[in-house]
């Protein structure tokens, strides 16, 4: 049975006036605060134009926060599929509990981030973390907290991120390694390729496209990165681990400065929404290759 135009106008309703309402609202409020001077705490509005955009580029802070946040993304979205990937590799084989180990490896992603953040703030704390405990039980010093270091903070905090999303990349590409029909792996065995062969001419080639839908949703989990980090550094030691979405959030409620607050939100939107671009241009190209 087709659907006439009035089914489907019927049928979507719904869900356009949440998104709308939810989403859509917002967003254009958002963005019209960016050109003003508006705040809670003022009671005259000006137009500025896009000098809210111009004072957040040329913020030093931003910019670091710009610098830390290529870095996170450059070394936690490869880290992460690949040692998703290599999880998802040894679990297409069947094993005792295989499904127990497929729920056990979600469990780091079911937790959320606040949690995350909160359980190492916990281990890592320099006075009342399990790590300086055994420490002190052992009878050694104390040692210094990575997440207070200036150059163990975000190397630590990459390390957490790829720690709680990698097993969600394995929950992903494990579906995709499966469908591989047996057939496949049979023949690159009776030809004596060896393991590494057979994972770049057998594997690899059959899930590519869902390799690059999960590599450019990590991006734009990356690109965004916030929760974790603002309850395990809070952007510190200085602006060691500040993240974009960090100096948003600081920007408009800790400084109150709402319109630079919400431009440097829309920047990055933008970021977010140039992944999505370069991942649609890639897709329909590799389907009409």
């Amino acid at each position: 049975m087709r659907l006439t135009r009035r089914d489907r106008i019927v049928l979507l309703a719904p869900l356009a006036l949440l998104l709308g309402g939810w989403l859509l609202v917002p967003a254009v409020i958002g963005l019209g605060a960016t050109l003003t001077t508006y705040s809670p705490l003022t009671t005259t509005v000006a137009l500025a134009g896009l000098q809210n955009y111009s004072r957040v580029v040329h913020d030093p802070q931003f910019s670091e926060a710009a610098k830390n946040v290529v870095i996170f993304t450059v070394v936690v979205v490869p880290s992460e599929l690949s040692l998703g990937f290599a999880v998802a590799y040894l679990l297409r084989r069947p094993i005792w509990g295989r499904s127990w180990w497929r729920g056990l490896l979600l469990v780091p992603w079911l937790v959320s981030p606040i949690a995350s953040g909160v359980m190492w703030h916990f281990l890592f704390g320099t006075t009342t973390g399990i790590a300086n405990f055994v420490l002190g039980w052992l009878g050694r010093p104390e040692s210094a907290s990575p997440a207070g270091d200036l150059r163990l903070a975000l190397p630590a905090t990459i390390a957490i991120e790829v720690w709680r999303v990698a097993p969600f990349v394995t929950f992903l590409l494990l579906p995709g390694l499966l469908a591989i029909p047996e057939e496949r792996w049979e023949q690159a065995t009776l030809a004596g390729a060896p393991w590494y062969r057979r994972l770049v001419d057998v594997a690899i080639p059959e899930v590519t496209p869902l390799l690059l839908t999960v590599g450019m949703l990590l991006t734009g989990l990356s690109l965004g990165a916030f929760d974790t980090i603002l309850i395990l550094t809070g952007g510190g030691p200085g602006t060691a681990t500040l993240t974009p979405a960090l100096y948003s959030y600081d920007t408009a409620f800790v400084t109150n400065d709402w319109p630079l607050g919400a431009a440097s939100a829309w920047l990055i939107a933008a970021g977010v929404a140039a992944v999505g671009a370069v991942y649609v241009f890639l897709s329909s190209r590799a389907s009409s290759a």
